[in-house]
């Protein structure tokens, strides 16, 4: 059998909690740790050659606000003077590793031309309303030429809205959008995971009008009608009891797995959605959670954002424990 070796100067990079491959804190792994850049003449030139890196197109030119708690790790790099031609981030000057002056709350965020959201506008619910895509930093539209149940399913299903009610031609229901119009010719077969899977025109080729653009009605029942979150909104712990009993609805969910049974640990707390740290998460803390939503027994625990950190939802502050038994 052929045999691998993992030497200590192994180097990684990503981008961490933004929700996406290619938003978030930029993270490198060194000396089997994941730690953090600083801000520290910190500039385009530097950021463009960590969205190259990850394929992540081009860097976008504005800030991140920080993550709601503190950050944590070493922080690897400062003093970066990228000049853009480089193909991996540590190929650029800076101070040597772990050399710094910075605290977290210098830690570095970006966001790349790729990087992708989807949203449904101007619903009575996030379940329903004109289909709206987050690209190359800027929110557009998609035409409803040829769009069809297929490709409508792929957004309910992504955006765990249950299965499709009715598809909006021409604005009739939710109005015309602005900005670009992102997808045309959209060809989904319903077994996509995101709408950007589907076969479609390259982005911004299309021959629409925004009266044109495309509305999606999905069928869930139990949804709740999201607040603006503020990145220094943390929710503690005693603001959820209220909410986080059975009786008040659905208060917990699994997102951004391929099913209903896997995915992020999510807490619905104060009308909004909310993580839980993995500090201390175990086997038995992951079996309570299959158990509360009838998913049968865990058979991953897995932690460090496996199914990406929620964008824009603050953490919950629980705690986990290994009784196996409900926190609440």
């Amino acid at each position: 059998m052929d045999v691998g070796v993992l030497c200590s100067d192994h180097v990684q990079l990503r981008l961490s909690g933004g929700g996406s491959p290619c938003t978030g804190r930029v993270e490198i792994y060194y000396n089997r740790t994941w730690g953090s850049v600083c801000a520290d003449s910190w500039d385009l030139a530097d950021a463009d050659v960590v969205c190259k890196q990850l394929g992540c197109g081009k860097a976008l030119d504005m800030s991140l606000t920080a993550s709601c708690g503190p950050d944590s790790g070493p922080v690897w790099l400062d003093e970066l003077n990228c000049s853009g031609n480089e193909s991996f981030l540590w190929e650029c000057p800076s101070a040597s590793w772990d050399n710094h002056d910075c605290s977290h709350e210098e830690d570095v965020r970006i966001m790349c031309s790729e990087h992708k959201e989807l949203r449904l506008v101007n619903g009575k619910h996030r379940c329903e309303g004109r289909v709206e895509v987050f690209y190359n930093g800027t929110w557009g539209t998609v035409c409803s030429d040829t769009f069809d149940g297929p490709d409508a399913d792929v957004i309910c299903k992504q955006l765990q809205c249950g299965p499709l009610s009715s598809i909006d031609y021409y604005t009739q229901s939710f109005g015309e959008g602005s900005g670009p119009i992102w997808l045309d010719g959209m060809e989904c077969i319903s077994h996509e995971s995101l709408l950007w899977q589907c076969q479609t025109e390259p982005w911004g080729k299309h021959n629409c009008e925004h009266r044109e653009d495309a509305g999606v009605v999905c069928s869930e029942a139990k949804v709740i009608k999201e607040q603006p979150h503020r990145s220094k909104d943390c929710i503690r712990e005693h603001d959820c009891k209220r909410v986080l009993s059975p009786d008040s609805g659905q208060w917990l969910r699994l997102f951004g797995g391929n099913t209903n049974c896997s995915g992020r640990v999510e807490i619905l707390c104060s009308n909004i959605w909310g993580t839980v740290c993995d500090d201390s998460w175990n086997m038995a803390d992951a079996n309570v959670v299959c158990r509360e939503l009838g998913c049968g027994h865990a058979l991953l625990a897995p932690g460090g954002a496996t199914f990406f950190q929620g964008l824009d939802v603050p953490p919950v502050a629980v705690s986990s424990t290994s009784a196996g038994t409900s926190h609440y």
